[in-house]
């Protein structure tokens, strides 16, 4: 299973030929997010990831582009959740 924040600190300095194409669309997605939302949110964002993929018809390919699909659809369901949360909030 992934440990995420100590996962992200520990892939991100090896090389990403060493990680499978899923794990480094992963991180490469946890690293884009965590640098305009925090650090702290590396665990919300892997689950958020994860979700996303359960939630696809079939597994991405072997290419890089077939797995940054799952990395759109998370991005896309976090700008979701910011919007609403922004137009749920106090008005005034």
């Amino acid at each position: 299973m992934i440990d995420g924040h100590e996962w992200v600190e520990r892939y991100s300095t090896v090389s990403d030929r060493s990680l499978s194409e899923p794990r480094r669309e992963l991180c490469a997605f946890i690293r884009s997010m965590t640098s305009l939302i925090g650090p702290d949110a590396d665990k919300s964002l892997t689950e958020l990831w994860l979700d996303e993929l359960a939630c696809m018809d079939c597994i991405p390919g072997p290419q890089g582009l077939d797995w940054r699909s799952v990395s759109l659809a998370a991005s896309m369901k976090l700008a979701s959740r910011v919007i609403a949360s922004q137009l749920s909030g106090p008005c005034s």
